[in-house]
């Protein structure tokens, strides 16, 4: 009885509006990271081949999985938590779940992250990176309870 008010609950938050428009948008957002990319290959633009972390920080990629996974788990699951609540509320969650797959999905492909956007000459960044700071920048500042 209990796993089938669980099963019957978690079925309808799926079909929600909020969750559907949420999958939306997560799509969205990683096929235009994603086109981008591929813009920037196929006319052989300046970019790099990021294999490391944020600002080219090498790290092992059995430890970037053992620490993105639980950190994607955790915002998927902050998002579930409100994918009935206003649209503002799930943005900055969307954004994190669309640039954290989105990198993840060149990793797959090219074996690192395709970065393009130079930052002060210090490092260089993508529109994937760009949604995960606005993200938690939007978190910081709304800080829904």
């Amino acid at each position: 009885m209990l796993l089938n008010n669980i099963f019957q609950n978690l079925l309808k938050k799926i079909k929600s509006r909020g969750f559907l428009r949420g999958i939306f948008a997560i799509g969205s957002l990683i096929i235009l990271d994603q086109i981008i990319k591929y813009f920037i290959l196929s006319k052989n633009f300046i970019h790099t081949c990021n294999q490391g972390i944020a600002f080219g920080i090498k790290m092992p990629l059995i430890l970037l999985a053992i620490i993105w996974l639980p950190i994607m788990i955790y915002v998927f699951y902050l998002w579930w938590k409100k994918v009935n609540k206003k649209l503002l509320i799930q943005i900055p969650f969307l954004l994190i779940i669309s640039g954290g797959l989105g990198n993840v999905i060149d990793r797959a492909i090219h074996g690192c992250v395709i970065d393009y956007i130079p930052f002060l000459n210090i490092s260089t960044f993508n529109l994937a990176d760009s949604f995960i700071t606005i993200g938690v920048v939007l978190i910081i500042l709304i800080n829904d309870k």
